[in-house]
């Protein structure tokens, strides 16, 4: 039977711990899938609430379900491997308890690896949502563009941001073994240098037209929890960058040059950070001047561009003092409403 014909094969993992409350949901949305040949292994990481039980109901109705459990709590990142490792379908998809597929997803981005074989990963648009999940837009139209690893690994030096969240990315298991999973040294920033790793050893594609994933946000989210604070995470993404190049640089071509411009990109962003906490009146709380040390030390070329110097005038004038409402750097800061967007639909591509 030709290929074609044959529906592609897809392992969902699903690290959990503490997620009794999200958990029926994400299964559902996995098992509820159309298009694809699919496994579903849930790796708890000794949870003391109700998920263990919920996973091994769903595991009892449905023969596509495994539960693996870990004896004692093990940690986020040797749980993520452990579920990566778990995957036996040739295209894998990491789901966070808390998230959610939306219909469809799993089919389009398998169709997208199984149509171009040089693909190491392809991704797409994810939601952000509180409270209910919100109904994903439907469209007509999907597209799906593609690029060299090496064209993503510059873009991604260019605009800084880690523009992938979880639920929108399916990986190639191929791939996934050539460079290994999630990075004990930079637990705020493992995904990021995983993907960087992955455009290494194959093209990379984003699907457009079409939401893939639902990101939950909530106050247990690792986007609250161990991934909070812009320094930090400022820092985690230099961290993840370096170690990469570290690593695999001897396979991007002048390594050298993608080394200086992330650390003048994340530079500039920590300054606009500190501008933005003048600009929203929040100087005297946020962290301005570590988001100043931080740009220095990241590359000292920041000091010669203009919002370095604006806000060296701001410093001067007092923390207490907001940014003018009229002033032209503000409103023109406000017209693209913040560094982080700007750069995202820019670079997202």
């Amino acid at each position: 039977m030709p290929e074609s014909m044959v529906m592609p094969r897809v392992s969902v993992v699903v690290p959990c711990h503490n997620y009794e409350r999200y958990l029926d949901d994400a299964l559902g949305s996995a098992l509820g899938q159309e298009g694809v040949d699919l496994d579903v292994t849930i790796v708890d990481d000794a949870s003391t609430d109700d998920s263990p039980a919920i996973a091994r109901r769903w595991a009892e109705v449905d023969p596509r379900v495994r539960v693996v459990t870990h004896a004692t709590n093990r940690g986020h990142i040797d749980t993520f491997n452990h579920a990566l490792e778990s995957a036996t379908a040739p295209y894998v998809v990491k789901l966070d308890p808390d998230d959610l597929l939306t219909p469809g997803s799993l089919w389009r981005a398998a169709r997208a690896m199984r149509e171009n074989s040089r693909l190491a990963f392809v991704y797409g648009r994810s939601l952000y949502f509180r409270g209910d999940p919100p109904q994903a837009p439907r469209r007509r139209v999907v597209t799906t563009e593609a690029w060299t690893g090496e064209e993503w690994i510059w873009r991604r030096a260019r605009g800084g941001i880690n523009v992938i969240r979880q639920p929108e990315v399916m990986i190639r298991r191929s791939a996934l073994e050539e460079v290994g999973g999630h990075r004990p040294e930079i637990p705020e920033a493992s995904d990021y240098h995983l993907w960087l790793r992955l455009a290494t050893v194959g093209d990379i594609a984003r699907i457009g037209g079409a939401v893939q994933g639902l990101y939950r946000v909530h106050p247990q989210s690792m986007q609250h929890t161990l991934h909070a604070g812009i320094v930090r995470d400022l820092r985690a993404r230099a961290t993840a960058f370096e170690l990469f190049l570290d690593e695999r640089g001897h396979l991007v071509d002048d390594a050298a040059e993608v080394g200086r411009r992330i650390r003048l990109t994340l530079a500039r962003e920590a300054v606009f950070h500190a501008l933005d906490a003048f600009d929203g009146a929040r100087a005297s709380s946020a962290p301005v001047d570590e988001l100043r040390a931080l740009a220095v030390e990241l590359d000292r070329r920041v000091c010669r561009t203009r919002r370095w110097h604006e806000l060296e005038h701001r410093i001067a004038a007092g923390k207490e003092t907001p940014t003018p409402r009229r002033s032209p750097s503000r409103l023109a800061r406000q017209a693209h409403w913040n560094h982080h967007l700007h750069w995202m639909w820019r670079y997202q591509r």
